[in-house]
């Protein structure tokens, strides 16, 4: 049912009348972080990334759940809203998922039907995952529009979180300082993850 609201509210979000707040807010999204051809492979995860973030900034998930008509949807709708942003890594105990956010610090239990929980395994189980995970009644469950970064990139983005730490970065900054790097890592004719992750190129203007 949650990704059926979450469906629901995208499709709402990029049409009338919030189309006009919407997608100026998704072109900004590509632009801060990285755009990429239409016909590269991860085009479309980073596409549904920015309508996550669109989703969640300033509240617009909320406005729109003011208009479901059933109150679990808007409840739903609403906590989708709070999600929580992080750069996650995974951790399998028993027969559980559990993702660790390595800014924050926190922990969560993803319920097992998660999608994103059940896809980690073999290149994504040494991956770390910038997104956002919401709270459900069994657990947490990742927004569509989470990104996994290159595994070989985890020792860097590890020392850009750390350095970003101590400078106290804002969080936003942070992500999507990152999220430009993964940009800049695939986009490279021979990838370096230590030249696409830097720490002098957090919140650098682009």
């Amino acid at each position: 049912m949650l990704a059926a609201v979450y469906e629901e509210l995208v499709a709402r979000a990029d049409a009338p009348p919030h189309a006009d707040t919407t997608r100026p807010m998704v072109r900004g999204f590509l632009e801060r972080t990285g755009r990429l051809p239409a016909d590269h492979p991860h085009a479309p995860f980073r596409l549904a990334a920015a309508w996550e973030d669109t989703l969640c900034r300033d509240g617009i998930a909320a406005r729109i759940a003011a208009e479901l008509e059933d109150p679990s949807e808007r409840d739903l709708a609403v906590l989708l809203s709070r999600a929580h942003r992080g750069v996650f890594r995974f951790e399998t105990v028993g027969e559980h998922c559990v993702v660790h956010d390595l800014w924050s610090g926190a922990s969560f239990l993803l319920v097992p039907r998660d999608d994103i929980g059940r896809a980690v395994s073999g290149d994504n189980l040494g991956s770390l995952c910038i997104g956002r995970v919401a709270g459900a009644a069994d657990g947490c469950v990742f927004l569509p529009g989470a990104l996994f970064q290159d595994p070989e990139a985890t020792v860097f983005i590890e020392a850009v979180l750390k350095a970003s730490a101590e400078r106290e970065v804002r969080d936003a900054t942070v992500f999507e300082s990152l999220l430009h790097m993964d940009f800049v890592l695939r986009t490279m004719s021979r990838p370096r993850p230590e030249y696409a992750y830097r720490v002098e190129l957090v919140g650098a203007k682009r």
